[in-house]
């Protein structure tokens, strides 16, 4: 006699049935064969080993990015120096023209003077990622200005001739610096600047010690001409700003914590200075016609080299390879301040000098080209590495998609098999319980009979 029940039961038994359809849901529900490593373990390893592999382009597509930004700035920067040095060409060129009388000349030199200043302050104006590419590293701060412990012993009294000039720089990160001077009568006064040109504290620009003799400025193009050089400590692209100027009491100015007594002669002839703190690197000076005594202390000095500035070549990564064998492409500087192309002297006010400019110009106009066409070269070094790059990034994605994506027309219809075997099998038990029943009726009608 058949056994319906054991027949049914085997016929119906469903896990596996359900295994296979909970895996076809989730490969079509994550677009993924591999959800763990049970579904292929090597599978998986080599996976991974593409994911990081795909990470590592896409990282370097946006270095190069990076790296032709940076070109991109640095050229601009040179174009309009091009554009510029043209134009001191063209003075220099009606300068040398006999019928140009001296005061002519002297006009011409004004604007040719300015476009200097212009032409620095581009180069020390271009800024990208924090670097300055058209700055030497030896330009970026001038160490001709001796810090403040190496001018001063802690407490010792100095005297010095005053004038126009810069007397001691210091660090960022000082605290409890106190500079008092003395002036003998002479009214000479002391001076704070930033390295950028702002005026902390001091005296007024129109007060008469500037306009007297030995100083004679008066007016601020004559101080950033004149005074605010990288020779004086003052980076090449300083501009005057007395907007927060403390003539005397107390304040803090851009981080800096700042006390002076003012300019106190013919009453009292000493000045005191004192800094708590500076957040950044500051300039003290001194202006006026005589000789005075200065007495320096301090708590601490912050870090005497914060004006090395090292930062070299910008080295940007052509490979993804993070070992030896990395393969950059390296951006190096293109100094073109008016130390580098030689034109901080020129002057076209007299028939020489525009001979000498053109000359100084023309070689100026040789270096800007060169250093533009360089910036070119790398920008198309840097394009080619980056569709290389990326072709490499689209293949071993599309490798990793074949290792881990779902086959969704195999996995569709895996579950369609699965759900239709699935609802067979529960009519068919369905049916068995159904049969089941009917046979046991039967069964007790008999015995009842």
């Amino acid at each position: 006699m058949l056994n319906v029940s054991s027949f049914t039961q085997s016929l119906t038994s469903t896990p596996l049935l359900s295994k296979s359809l909970s895996a076809a849901y989730e490969r079509l529900s994550s677009g993924l064969r591999i959800n763990k490593a049970a579904d292929d373990s090597a599978g998986l390893q080599i996976s991974n080993r593409m994911s990081s592999e795909a990470m590592a382009y896409n990282q370097l597509q946006r270095n190069l990015n990076n790296g032709i930004s940076y070109a991109q700035v640095a050229e601009g920067g040179l174009q309009e120096s091009a554009t510029i040095l043209q134009r001191m060409r063209q003075l220099a060129i009606q300068s040398q023209n006999g019928i140009n009388n001296k005061i002519d000349r002297a006009a011409l030199d004004k604007e040719f003077q300015a476009l200097k200043l212009e032409l620095n302050a581009i180069a020390y104006g271009t800024e990208v990622f924090n670097r300055l590419p058209l700055v030497g590293d030896a330009n970026l701060l001038s160490d001709n200005v001796p810090s403040l412990g190496d001018t001063f012993t802690q407490g010792v009294t100095q005297n010095l001739g005053s004038g126009l000039r810069s007397i001691a720089y210091i660090p960022a990160g000082s605290s409890n610096v106190q500079v008092t001077i003395n002036d003998n009568g002479a009214n000479d006064d002391i001076q704070v600047f930033t390295t950028s040109g702002k005026h902390l504290a001091g005296t007024p620009i129109t007060n008469a010690t500037w306009s007297s003799s030995p100083n004679n400025i008066s007016s601020v193009s004559d101080l950033e001409n004149r005074f605010f050089l990288t020779s004086n400590g003052y980076n090449g692209d300083a501009r005057y700003d007395d907007s927060e100027l403390l003539t005397s009491g107390s304040a803090t100015i851009d981080g800096t914590a700042i006390s002076f007594s003012g300019d106190q002669n013919p009453g009292n002839l000493n000045e005191v200075l004192t800094i708590a703190s500076n957040a950044q690197p500051l300039i003290i000076s001194v202006i006026g016609n005589g000789r005075f005594d200065v007495t320096a202390t301090w708590s601490s000095l912050g870090d005497e080299n914060d004006r090395a500035f090292t930062l070299g070549p910008a080295d940007i990564t052509a490979t993804n390879k993070l070992h030896e064998g990395t393969q950059y492409i390296e951006v190096g500087k293109t100094p073109a301040t008016l130390e580098d192309l030689s034109l901080e002297n020129t002057s076209i006010s007299s028939e020489q000098g525009a001979q000498d400019a053109l000359s100084q110009i023309d070689q100026a106009l040789e270096t800007v080209s060169a250093s533009r066409a360089f910036y070119g070269a790398k920008i198309h070094q840097m394009t080619s590495a980056l569709n290389v790059n990326a072709i490499a990034n689209e293949n071993i994605s599309q490798a990793r998609s074949q290792i881990t994506d779902t086959d969704f027309a195999k996995e569709t219809a895996r579950s369609t098999q699965s759900q239709i075997v699935e609802q067979a099998s529960i009519a068919v038990r369905a049916q068995a319980q159904s049969s089941d029943g009917q046979v046991l009726e039967l069964l007790n009608r008999t015995v009842e009979q």
